[in-house]
């Protein structure tokens, strides 16, 4: 039975795949200065939903929303950089992840995805981040 962070470990290992993503990581809440752009799948926000998938009960379907943050790092005199990756991280990311659909997880196709980018930076070490995040629709089934 896959589990919430196993399901997490392999959005982590998809998202990886993303050369514009310097780091991911599924155990630290704040990224390294040293990176461009960091994917952190943080449990801020998840939900998870369950429903019986047969009449007698015997399976259930979790849909779990899972959220990831990019934290993109404003460079001085670079704000056009930190824009568009803040406002394509949600669209490249859907595209890689649906492409390793089932590979340690699945998507509810039922469900939407949601992105929301930040109204401001946010500072952390002294350096402004600019913060997209993505929400992300996974579904398993569990024996009852």
């Amino acid at each position: 039975m896959a589990t919430v962070s196993t399901i997490v470990t392999a959005l982590g290992v998809a998202l990886d795949k993303l050369t514009w993503i310097d780091a991911v990581s599924t155990t630290e809440f704040l990224p390294a200065v040293t990176v461009s752009c960091a994917a952190i799948i943080v449990p801020f926000g998840q939900e998870t939903t369950a429903s019986a998938d047969n009449l007698s009960g015997a399976t259930a379907v979790l849909t779990h929303r899972i959220t990831v943050e990019f934290w993109v790092k404003h460079v001085q005199g670079a704000a056009g950089t930190t824009m568009q990756v803040a406002r394509d991280a949600g669209t490249k990311a859907i595209a890689q992840l649906l492409i390793d659909d089932g590979i340690g997880y699945v998507i509810a196709r039922d469900m939407p995805f949601t992105e929301t980018v930040e109204p401001a930076f946010v500072t952390h070490a002294n350096v402004p981040w600019l913060i997209a995040s993505l929400t992300i629709p996974v579904e398993n089934e569990v024996t009852t």
